[in-house]
């Protein structure tokens, strides 16, 4: 059970569907909206700064913080007062300041949008959204959107343990809602019915279909101990190229993934797959830890 959620918001659009997106999402949560302010050079008062300077501002950020919460939960008519959602600003660099905030406060999940302004607020997608996705400790959901209802999940599965993992989120996090589990076999299909003798293809020439059907029973009885039935599918290729073009195919609304998969034949999706997947998503993504 998700309890406490932290958005990080720098003023752009996609901050404020990210915070939409929790508000709607995560309804008895505690969330709390995080601003870090960039560090700065404090000149003396001669040079037009006072010495609190960087005081004021985030004084200012805060009160701005606090009308745009107001703002977008009337405007999205959310049920829910303004004054429960805490927030949060610190002065320092945005990565740094968003992961200490969560070890030293109990966050369960992030949920940030998929990138932020140019200038000085730094884009989130990239320099701050990717580093988070890698280095944190709990789930993170990249929002591409606010406002859109999911009805269809992907979770990409391999059986291994951090896949395992990501279909137990969604299926908590979306009780309501289809989950397709994806094992994207590489090298592809393709290439092992040719009978291509790599040293890669070659092992997986006897028996792969079994090899394959056994993962996707495996994602199945994960979602009988949760009470659900799941569509389970597989596919050949390379793997954040496939999930991609899954989602885009088959219309999927969120992607769950594991922060990484098994090592050998099936990829490690933390770095090649899931920050890709994360870049090119047409939809949200949520990457588990």
């Amino acid at each position: 059970m998700v309890r406490h959620v932290l958005v990080p918001h720098d003023g752009s659009e996609q901050s404020d569907d990210a915070l939409v997106y929790t508000l709607e999402t995560f309804p008895d949560a505690t969330v709390t909206v995080f601003r870090s302010v960039e560090p700065f050079a404090e000149y003396t008062g001669a040079g037009g700064y006072a010495a609190n300077y960087s005081e004021e501002v985030v004084e200012n950020v805060r009160e701005s913080l606090s009308d745009t919460i107001t703002a977008l939960i009337d405007d999205a008519q959310i049920d829910r007062d303004p004054d429960d959602v805490e927030r949060d600003v610190s002065y320092g660099r945005p990565i740094h300041e968003i992961l200490e905030y969560v070890e030293e406060n109990d966050v369960d999940q992030i949920v940030m949008g998929s990138h932020g302004r140019d200038g000085a607020a730094r884009l989130l997608l990239g320099s701050v959204a990717e580093t988070v996705v890698r280095r944190s400790p709990v789930p993170v959901t990249v929002v591409r959107a606010d406002g859109a209802a999911v009805d269809s999940v992907l979770v990409p599965y391999d059986a291994s343990s951090q896949s395992r993992r990501a279909l137990e989120h969604a299926l908590t996090q979306f009780p309501d809602t289809s989950v397709t589990a994806l094992y994207v076999v590489h090298p592809t299909v393709e290439q092992l019915e040719s009978g291509d003798e790599s040293d890669e293809a070659s092992v997986w020439n006897e028996g792969f279909e079994e090899h394959i059907e056994q993962t996707l029973d495996s994602a199945s009885s994960i979602a009988a101990d949760h009470d659900r039935v799941i569509e389970t599918e597989s596919t050949g290729g390379k793997p954040s190229q496939s999930i991609v073009e899954y989602v885009e195919e088959h219309d999927s609304d969120h992607v769950v993934m594991g922060s990484s998969g098994r090592d050998g034949l099936a990829r490690l999706l933390l770095g090649s797959v899931a920050e890709t997947v994360v870049r090119r998503s047409p939809v949200s993504v949520t990457v588990v830890r």
